[in-house]
């Protein structure tokens, strides 16, 4: 006997045997007009994916289906919202690489907020421009958890950002810590797409660097950025994922105060490494980086 729990998750899991009325009526037990609720075919027709929710894999970005991608991603903006089964929506940045697109900035915080587990088999479907409805089946029961479509007071944190604070560099570098050069005329990477041609600065790390932190060059800044955005922080993005940091500044000089001694661990930066710093995003301030080491 199926539950009609189970018929639903078989609906939206399997989109290439979407049962037939007279099916989903006998799985509902009758073929009365009452006896199953009904199903907007045009939304069933809506472009969709799955993703099994990996602990590890998925704890900072996904990627999204390259077959997806392929047939719907020159429709997808930069800022897309994931919306919940009780309707509060998420602000999710979509990150556009050679090697995919990935769910990046805002993406831990909706597994934060969601209570989003390893096993849970997720589904995705894209109801408009950048919106996409996402529901949550239990990986041992295939059903919708019950306090998923529970509608709380919590308002629709679509822009809302939190950044990983793990470390905390108090203090204003001299005019010497840091060797940095603006470089106009960098070389293509290859693992980024539809961004040649954006400012790029680099900086040769030194052992201050090493053992602090690195700065902006403030000219870049006022250059290309909002001078408003240094209050949210930036985004800086490799081949492994994203990186979430603050930033403090004075007059002349701006610095990453948190999340720096995690990024440099994290990609095991030394003295002598030239690390590139490519704008993609000055509104949501976001840098992809790479590095060429000695």
């Amino acid at each position: 006997m199926y539950s009609a729990c189970g018929s639903a998750f078989n609906i939206l899991a399997v989109r290439i045997q979407t049962p037939t009325l007279q099916q989903i009526q006998l799985l509902m037990g009758g073929e009365g007009s009452n006896s199953f609720p009904w199903i907007d075919p045009d939304y069933q027709r809506l472009p969709s994916f799955m993703k099994v929710f990996h602990q590890e894999r998925f704890k900072d970005d996904m990627r999204l289906p390259p077959e997806f991608v392929a047939i719907h991603g020159h429709d997808l903006p930069w800022d897309c919202r994931l919306v919940w089964p009780s309707g509060v929506r998420y602000m999710v940045r979509i990150m556009k690489l050679s090697n995919g697109f990935f769910f990046s900035m805002g993406w831990r915080e909706f597994v934060r907020a969601t209570n989003v587990v390893h096993g849970d088999l997720l589904t995705f479907t894209l109801v408009d421009v950048g919106i996409f409805n996402v529901k949550r089946f239990d990986s041992a029961t295939h059903c919708p958890p019950q306090g998923d479509v529970d509608v709380d007071d919590a308002p629709d944190v679509g822009g809302i950002y939190s950044p990983d604070i793990e470390t905390s560099d108090d203090y204003a570098p001299s005019d010497s810590e840091s060797d940095t050069t603006v470089d106009e005329e960098y070389a293509d990477d290859s693992r980024a797409l539809s961004i040649d041609e954006l400012p790029t600065f680099v900086i040769s790390l030194t052992q201050a660097n090493i053992d602090r932190s690195i700065e902006i060059p403030y000219g870049f800044w006022q250059r290309h950025i909002p001078m408003g955005a240094i209050e949210a922080g930036v985004s800086m993005v490799t081949e492994r994922g994203m990186w979430r940091c603050t930033l403090k500044h004075n007059s002349k000089k701006i610095w990453v105060k948190h999340g720096w001694t995690r990024f440099k661990h994290k990609h095991n930066l030394v003295e002598g490494v030239r690390c590139h710093f490519k704008l993609v995003d000055a509104l949501v301030v976001q840098f992809y980086v790479w590095f060429d080491r000695p």
